[in-house]
């Protein structure tokens, strides 16, 4: 952390695991300061549906099942997965054609959004360690659905993930890999403005995370070793060192969200979708 000593101790990290979602429910929402994370199960023709949504969303068709997604006005588009859709503001549908698990990333600027959120009241107050988001998107997307299919994204040695972006958000949507991670290849690194969503959708994960150490002893706090099953969701807070790894044998995968997207990825050149929002990153 460059040397210095933290003044002040960042806000714990969180976690949630969506295994059951409540009882009623066939979605668990987790939001943090500037994404909100739902995670649904439908049987064949259930659908979720959205009303004058601000901005641009993702829906995330993590595995081999068909849903279509329709607008007003508009013939429904189907979508076959694994595939990650980014649907325009405004109002939309999306319809399984048999049981399908979703994961969609919303903004925070819907207020009927972020009332789903199981832990909607931990952002009473905003944490001013976050960057926020602006009153509207400063972007304007493309206006049209767009759809990324996981088999026309092949892996890239030399890009990091598949990152994707939209009009106020960026989701690192990872590859399913096999067995665990190389616990001499891990990663801890740390974010000083933004939160960081981390998204299991299939295997075992633990996550590491480091407090910094304020002037005061009495903030300091012990290293966490946090296992979570799939799905969960974990929010990690501006000035957590942190990384994750895969445990055990199977599928393990994993997507990271942001909000807002992460100039320092485009500068990269690791954005999937740049050229849909070429010349105007915030």
């Amino acid at each position: 952390m460059n040397g210095s000593v933290a003044q002040t101790v960042p806000r714990s990290p969180a976690f949630y695991e969506l295994a059951t979602p409540p009882e009623g429910r066939h979605s668990s929402y987790v939001r943090g300061q500037n994404f909100c994370v739902g995670h649904t199960r439908l049987d064949a023709g259930e659908y979720l549906s959205e009303t004058d949504l601000p901005d641009e969303h993702i829906v995330l068709v993590p595995e081999a099942t068909e849903i279509t997604i329709g607008m007003p006005g508009q013939a429904g588009t189907p979508v076959v997965g694994p595939a990650l859709v980014i649907v325009p503001a405004g109002t939309s549908r999306s319809v399984a054609h048999g049981a399908a698990t979703l994961t969609r990333v919303f903004t925070t600027r819907s207020p009927d959004v972020v009332a789903r959120a199981d832990n909607n009241a931990l952002y009473e107050q905003p944490d001013h360690a976050v960057v926020p988001l602006p009153d509207r998107p400063p972007v304007p997307g493309p206006g049209t659905l767009r759809i990324h299919r996981a088999v026309d994204v092949p892996v890239d040695p030399d890009r990091f993930g598949r990152i994707f972006r939209t009009d106020s958000l960026m989701v690192n949507w990872f590859a399913p890999e096999y067995g665990p991670r190389d616990t001499d290849k891990l990663s801890p690194h740390v974010h000083h403005d933004f939160e960081q969503g981390l998204v299991t959708l299939w295997g075992d994960y633990t996550h590491h995370l480091r407090s910094p150490w304020t002037p005061r002893l009495r903030e300091w706090r012990d290293d966490q070793h946090i296992r979570c099953t799939s799905p969960s969701v974990t929010v990690i807070p501006p000035g957590i060192v942190h990384t994750s790894r895969a445990v055990g044998g199977g599928v393990h995968h994993l997507v990271d969200v942001f909000a807002p997207p992460r100039a320092d990825f485009a500068e990269r050149g690791w954005v999937v979708n740049a050229a849909d929002y070429a010349g105007s990153w915030t």
